[in-house]
């Protein structure tokens, strides 16, 4: 049956309403996939770090794996809160280094996603971010994960990152790699005691030498030695500056090492020490350091009062427990120079600064 022009006219209009719809979701299809490859759109595909004040005060554990660089072994480090004090629980259990900690939490607060690098799961090797590459970190606040990324390479575009959900790598802005990347000695808290100079009223130093007492009388020092153990006799030509720089050098005494885990006295000489030291507080509390042998370079091995593990601390806080009384009387050689340098010159050697030249001496003839 023929239609009627009505009817062909409503026909025309239902093809053109399906030809028009169709051709809208081609071009919104289309205008969708370019914004997918826009740099607006890029943006707003790539995950985002933007860690708030209070998530960082709620952080309570950190995570830190980094891969083994040239052969060396991977470094597996664990940190927990502790009421306001942070823990280092891995490796080993200990008190955590809490200006290492708050640098490395303040640091997330700087982190931003700058661009895309590449959208492939394929390329993390090549980026340093594979699962056997770069440093592994995780910040969780009550078992719930705050960031869980992987660091790799670092280049001029940024630091090359893999998040943890999201296919891909991008470059990161604001990660300082020296915050995340410490070995267990930069997570340490590594202070062995402290206390005020002037709290010492007397010290005592045992080695080879024999033994080196020193009281405090009112602001000076006096000194003995002895050959062996107690009595003595008063140290000869003393200097009590030298007591003065002795426990200077001990008043805030940090640790620049620590041992391996298992390792006994007997093997650092701490089973038979070379040396200890004691220093006695105005208040009665005493610290004790035993001496053992050499650590690594021209550090010694330590162990300290209230303490069980073994630590080394540097030649210049160690050589004082090996000295002899040498190193606490004056340095006559020192005093020569000074008298030597304080004379004009063609001037008699020791000749006060001021005084005249006597008549028929002239300097140089």
């Amino acid at each position: 049956m023929a239609m009627n022009t009505e009817t062909k006219l409503y026909v025309a209009l239902g093809v053109l309403g399906v030809l028009g719809g169709g051709l809208y979701l081609q071009n919104k299809k289309e205008a969708e996939n370019a914004a997918k490859y826009s740099l607006s759109g890029q943006a707003a595909a790539m995950p985002k770090i933007d860690i708030k004040e209070d998530d960082i005060k709620a952080i309570d554990k950190i995570v830190l794996n980094k891969a083994g660089e040239d052969g060396g072994a991977p470094v597996d480090i664990e940190l927990t809160k502790s009421g306001e004090d942070w823990k280092l629980t891995k490796p080993v259990d200990a008190k955590a280094n809490q200006a290492n900690v708050k640098s490395l939490l303040d640091n997330l607060k700087s982190l931003k996603v700058a661009e895309t690098i590449d959208s492939a799961a394929t390329s993390y090797a090549k980026y340093g971010v594979s699962d056997d590459k770069g440093l592994h970190a995780v910040f969780s606040k009550g078992g719930t994960t705050v960031l869980d990324a992987r660091f790799g390479d670092n280049g001029g575009r940024g630091q090359m990152t893999r998040i943890a959900g999201k296919d891909g790598v991008y470059a990161v802005k604001g990660y300082s790699s020296y915050l995340y990347a410490r070995d267990a000695k930069g997570w340490r808290d590594l202070s062995l005691f402290k206390f005020e100079e002037g709290d010492v009223t007397a010290a005592t130093i045992q080695n080879e030498h024999g033994q080196l007492s020193f009281t405090k009388d009112g602001e000076n020092w006096k000194g003995k030695f002895a050959k062996a153990k107690g009595g003595g006799e008063p140290i000869k030509e003393f200097d009590d500056s030298k007591v003065k720089d002795f426990v200077r050098a001990y008043k805030t005494l940090n640790a620049d090492g620590f041992a391996d885990k298992g390792k006994t006295p007997a093997e650092v000489g701490l089973d038979k020490p070379v040396a200890t030291i004691q220093l006695t507080l105005k208040d009665g509390a005493k610290r004790d350091v035993a001496i053992g042998s050499n650590a690594e370079g021209s550090s010694r091995w330590v162990k300290v009062t209230g303490s069980d593990d073994i630590w080394s601390i540097s030649s210049w806080a160690a050589d004082w427990a090996i000295a002899d009384e040498k190193k606490f009387q004056k340095d006559k050689d020192k005093d020569k120079k000074d008298k030597t340098a304080a004379t004009p010159p063609g001037m008699p050697p020791g000749m006060p600064p001021g005084m005249a030249m006597p008549p028929g001496m002239h300097g140089g003839e």
